[in-house]
């Protein structure tokens, strides 16, 4: 997946969860091992995932003026085998599962969560429309 397709799912993503102002963070791809040692240390899962979100902001409500610079939403985490396992498993293609992990780390960052069904309705349903905006789906 390209760099400037990982920017517009983020720009997707930050426009129709509301952010206003511009904004930057990253996006690191990284293997099982590394995304094993993030997760035993700050969710104190020994094992690995697909995405980690380390966010260092207030949300989506926390907006500086455009002088101050963007905004630093904070940073991605996407393991790339944990993604193609996740991919051949359900039907997906690599770079459909690799843009919604975008999406999912994005919205994270934002302050979305899908610790309620109520939360997960909303959040996934809006991954599932900026990946059709997006093309993806």
């Amino acid at each position: 997946m390209s760099a400037a397709l990982v920017e517009k799912l983020a720009r997707l993503a930050c426009a129709r969860a509301g952010l206003k102002g511009r904004a930057a963070m990253t996006v690191a791809v990284i293997g099982d091992d590394a995304m094993r040692r993030l997760n035993a240390r700050y969710r104190g899962k020994r094992k690995t995932t697909d995405v980690l979100s380390f966010g260092y902001g207030a949300g989506k409500a926390f907006v500086l003026p455009e002088s101050a610079g963007p905004r630093q939403l904070g940073d991605v985490f996407i393991s790339l085998p944990q993604v193609r396992r996740q991919a051949k498993r359900i039907g997906r293609t690599t770079r459909t599962e690799f843009a919604l992990m975008v999406v999912h780390g994005t919205l994270h960052l934002l302050g979305f969560d899908h610790e309620t069904a109520s939360d997960e309705r909303r959040m996934f349903g809006l991954q599932h429309d900026i990946l059709i905006r997006a093309g993806m789906l």
